[in-house]
């Protein structure tokens, strides 16, 4: 009977393992002052460039298939953060301007970027030089950003001690406060799921050891909590549209107290259904996706 038990168990393993979706594409990330690349059909990795004395922030998306790098660089023994263009292709980069993480709307054409004070709008049309001053948020406040579509961003800004989202439209030059998703989510290390128009957020109720997440609306609607364990440290970093993934990264304590590790998992949202994708990862706090 239980060997019975156990071939039955393990034939619904293996179902189960079959019926998730066979995902595509890489995930651009950082490390150190790696650029590195994670291949989503089989969990590969591989280094893609080194760009010598710098340490990559952070990685976005941005035209023609180049990503936007944040770096910090020590230069006259001082340290500063610049935004570059970065072609994986050629793995040449150039340049854009100082700041410290930079989101690209397509549909505009324009550069969210933090110059350390104030979180900027910049359009290429106007070559990066025209300027337009979304929000100040002082030297001690470093906001989150998430992409909404092509025009639209969430930042948050705190005011005497209170963290607010705001959602932006680059296209309109509007900005306007969400006081009741800003009650319930965290943005930073938050997603949105653009097919079915809600943030996949950690709430604020929960500890940054062990995240608890929520799918809410715009309007503060909290939907459903998705199917994560609940003993784990997740924090998301994107959300795949064409595949309807959302792809989180877990860290755990080492024995002994070395370094942490890492984990990649998944989030299937039509199936409402999690997996691990990845042992022993490193994909940093952000990545980019290319189909």
């Amino acid at each position: 009977m239980r060997v019975l038990l156990l071939v039955v168990l393990s034939l619904i393993a293996s179902c189960d393992t079959s019926e998730r979706k066979l995902l595509h594409g890489h995930l651009f990330f950082a490390a150190g002052n790696y650029v590195g690349q994670f291949d989503l059909r089989d969990s590969s990795s591989a280094a893609v460039a080194n760009l010598g004395d710098v340490t990559i922030d952070h990685v976005s998306t941005f035209m023609g298939g180049d990503l936007l790098l944040t770096v910090r660089v020590f230069d006259n023994a001082r340290e500063t953060s610049r935004i570059l263009r970065f072609n994986p292709r050629t793995y040449s980069s150039s340049p854009l301007f100082p700041g410290l993480m930079a989101e690209y709307l397509p549909g505009t054409k324009a550069v969210v970027y933090d110059d350390g004070l104030r979180l900027l709008a910049t359009h290429r049309a106007k070559a990066y030089r025209d300027e337009t001053v979304i929000d100040i948020h002082g030297y001690n406040s470093r906001p989150a950003l998430v992409v909404l579509s092509n025009t639209e961003i969430l930042f948050d800004s705190e005011t005497d001690g209170d963290v607010v989202i705001h959602h932006y439209d680059v296209e309109r030059d509007e900005s306007r406060p969400l006081p009741a998703l800003s009650k319930i989510c965290v943005l930073n290390g938050s997603v949105w799921l653009a097919g079915s128009a809600q943030l996949l957020c950690r709430a604020q109720s929960s500890s940054s050891q062990t995240a608890r997440y929520v799918l809410v609306s715009l309007d503060g609607t909290i939907r459903k909590a998705p199917q994560l364990p609940d003993d784990k440290p997740f924090r998301a970093l994107s959300y795949l549209p064409d595949q309807q993934i959302v792809i989180l990264t877990e860290q755990s304590e080492s024995w002994g107290g070395g370094q942490p590790k890492y984990a990649v998992w998944a989030y299937d949202e039509s199936a409402d259904e999690s997996y691990r994708i990845a042992k022993d990862q490193y994909l940093g706090r952000s990545v980019a996706y290319r189909p």
